[in-house]
């Protein structure tokens, strides 16, 4: 079986929990759209230098050598504003143009992951189970949570709104029942969410469209063109 092999660079822990399912389940998709089912993906994290926290472009280096012959690397920073726009040209790019000129061993093939704002609001875009897996059956509107996903990156600050619909949600159960670990959510997000839920965020239609062109650069799905 052909091995489709993406490394990924991404901001935070929480990131890596949630982001390499979302990434492998999104390729095997595309694939099979095309396909070509019988090619398995592996998503690869490559964590920042532990001493370079605050040097992005020693980490992006090492990402990008770690990442060595692999298809590509995917670069995941968030928005933190209304667009994608922002990141793209003060962190994405000038990323790219750092590895392209780099020498050596190195993964020039980067394709971005950018939510709009953070990661948070796609966990938000499917609702119905996240109030699964934080146990309760409250309401979306009590709870802030968008009832169409497409709504999910006006939220301002997606973090904190989880936050604070997992407080709600707790706020009438006794301590012993409060049982979830915050971080356990993203892991368990990642590996179930809908990914049709996660087609009406605008930026991960981008994405989806972004690996869609790799996949197409890298001769893994036929080019299509329009009649």
């Amino acid at each position: 079986m052909n091995v489709l092999v993406l490394g990924l660079y991404a901001e935070g822990p929480t990131d890596y929990d949630f982001l390499p399912p979302v990434i492998r389940e999104t390729a095997m998709q595309v694939l099979a759209q095309h396909e070509q089912s019988e090619m398995d993906t592996l998503v690869l994290p490559i964590e920042p230098l532990k001493d370079a926290k605050r040097n992005r472009n020693k980490n992006i280096l090492h990402a990008a050598r770690s990442a060595s012959g692999y298809h590509a690397l995917i670069f995941h920073t968030d928005a933190d504003d209304d667009t994608q726009d922002k990141a793209l040209s003060e962190r994405f790019q000038p990323a790219c143009r750092l590895v392209r000129r780099a020498k050596g061993q190195v993964c020039k093939v980067l394709v971005p992951i950018i939510p709009v704002q953070a990661i948070e609001a796609w966990m938000l875009a499917d609702y119905e189970l996240l109030l699964k897996e934080i146990g309760t059956d409250m309401s979306i509107h009590n709870l802030g949570i968008p009832e169409k996903a497409k709504h999910v990156e006006q939220i301002s600050k997606p973090k904190q709104r989880l936050e604070e619909v997992v407080r709600i949600a707790y706020a009438g159960r006794s301590r012993r029942h409060r049982v979830l670990d915050t971080r356990s959510l993203y892991k368990a997000m990642g590996e179930q969410i809908s990914l049709e839920r996660l087609k009406e965020v605008p930026a991960y239609r981008q994405f989806v469209g972004d690996l869609t062109q790799l996949l197409i650069n890298i001769d893994l799905i036929p080019r299509v063109y329009p009649l």
